[in-house]
């Protein structure tokens, strides 16, 4: 059973689409009272009104001021999102006007509603389960097309299917372990050979979905790079090469970038917040020092480096030191300015003690190089299966490990020859971690911790 919350006595309203100034804006109603407010506020509705047919009618206050004529679908219970009486009101959309209904609508008897309340009712009133509900969040939330994909397929109930089954198999198991323990005296505890089939599905399974929790977070979360180096290497280049325009100003001129310069791209499905940053080196100028500074703040917050030297210039002692500084994350080293070696120069990636990428920055395939590069330093394992799914959040990843080495557990003892009491403690306890990961028994505090990370109208 989910759990259930006193709220779903009040009927909510908010605002559905994001704020600001649009064509048209949607404001949401859920509860049992939204047929009464709906009266209120646009009483020339006809009683009874229709479901799922848009009527356009005059939107007024309780002192019968007019505040817009808009259109007014209502989904009747159960068949609507959030399983209750839904109303869902077209304006136009201007804040003040949006504004107004709301608190046309909160006289009336509604409530403002919480950040993800509508989807909360929904996942308490069994129309879909908490990891569906995780995946409309999800999917409002991608910034890459590859995300958007994954948690389409999440809200689809891909991966509900998918942990349903290992949830079979864990209680095909569990129903023959309880029969062999149960009738012990009559047959024996010899356990049926199917329980250590069934078992190991589950294990593997379950432990294919652990290992795509890292994939799940690059495509939500992304990941932070930051492009380091000493001054004037061309990383404002290399930065623009990977935009695909001249977002950062570019000279001769070393120390030209000051502060940092930010931008996403799209590598792989995941989003990239790529830096550009000044030149590292000691200096007397006091802005520049500043600049310095910030460049080695972002190097400490990046999850990968992109460190660029000057080809020209050589691997200086400089480069090693920095390099010495980046603690073991990933780090693709670009050796730029490749075409001022001159013909008879060894490549420049003969010049250092490991792989080097050698471009020249302004060279039209650049871009491709360097986004190739990035791809095999963050986005190896990430997969490219358009029928795989992914875990997306830490949650997620820690109830699946559990159900999975629980699982393990039960298999080692029953190749142990241990009692099957052992075996069957295990796999309950695997059943009891997928439960709470389909939020059948979740408790109300994660409850709450989940959809306070949704945006209000959601």
């Amino acid at each position: 059973m989910r759990p259930k919350s006193e709220s779903l006595l009040d009927t909510v309203a908010a605002l559905a689409t994001p704020l600001g100034r649009s064509a048209i804006a949607l404001v949401r109603l859920s509860g049992d009272r939204t047929r009464a407010i709906l009266s209120a506020v646009a009483p020339e509705l006809p009683d009874p009104i229709e479901p799922r047919r848009p009527y356009l009618v005059p939107l007024i206050r309780a002192d019968g001021d007019v505040l817009d004529r808009g259109l007014v679908t209502l989904f009747a219970a159960p068949a609507s999102f959030t399983g209750e009486d839904l109303a869902e009101i077209s304006v136009h959309g201007s804040p003040i006007v949006v504004e107004r209904l709301l608190r046309a609508l909160v006289a009336a008897g509604a409530r403002p509603a919480r950040p993800g309340e509508f989807t909360e009712r929904a996942y308490r009133l069994g129309k879909m389960d908490l990891v569906e509900a995780e995946a409309i969040r999800d999917l409002i939330d991608s910034r890459t097309e590859g995300a958007a994909r994954a948690g389409a397929k999440r809200l689809a109930g891909a991966l509900s299917s998918r942990l349903a089954a290992a949830r079979e198999d864990l209680l095909a198991a569990a129903t023959a372990l309880t029969a062999t323990i149960d009738f012990a005296e009559d047959v024996g505890e010899t356990v049926d050979p199917s329980v250590a089939v069934r078992l190991r599905s589950a294990r593997d399974a379950l432990a294919r979905l652990a290992a795509s929790y890292e994939t799940g977070r690059l495509l939500s979360a992304g990941c932070r790079v930051v492009i380091l180096g000493p001054p004037n290497a061309g990383k404002s280049t290399l930065f623009n090469a990977l935009v695909g325009s001249a977002r950062a100003i570019v000279t001769e001129v070393p120390g030209t970038t000051r502060d940092t310069l930010e931008a996403t791209i799209d590598l792989c499905g995941i989003p990239v917040d790529l830096v550009d940053t000044a030149g590292l080196r000691e200096t007397d100028d006091r802005v520049e020092r500043i600049g310095v500074e910030r460049a080695r703040e972002e190097g400490e917050r990046a999850a990968a480096i992109l460190y660029v030297y000057d080809a020209s210039e050589g691997w200086t002692d400089g480069d090693r030191a920095a390099m010495t500084a980046f603690d073991g994350r990933p780090v693709a080293v670009v050796a730029n300015k490749i075409d001022r070696l001159g013909a008879a120069a060894p490549p420049a990636e003969s010049l250092l003690p490991f792989a080097a990428l050698a471009v020249c920055g302004l060279a039209p395939e650049a871009g491709a190089a360097l986004r190739s590069l990035l791809a095999r330093t963050i986005a190896a394992g990430v997969t490219s299966d358009a029928a795989s799914e992914v875990l997306a959040s830490v949650r997620q990843r820690d109830l699946v490990e559990r159900a999975r080495a629980d699982a393990d557990q039960a298999l080692a003892a029953l190749d142990g020859g241990v009692s099957p009491e052992y075996a069957a403690t295990h796999v309950d306890s695997a059943l009891a971690a997928l439960a709470d990961l389909f939020g059948e028994t979740t408790s109300e505090d994660v409850l709450q911790r989940i959809f306070s990370t949704f945006c209000i109208g959601k």
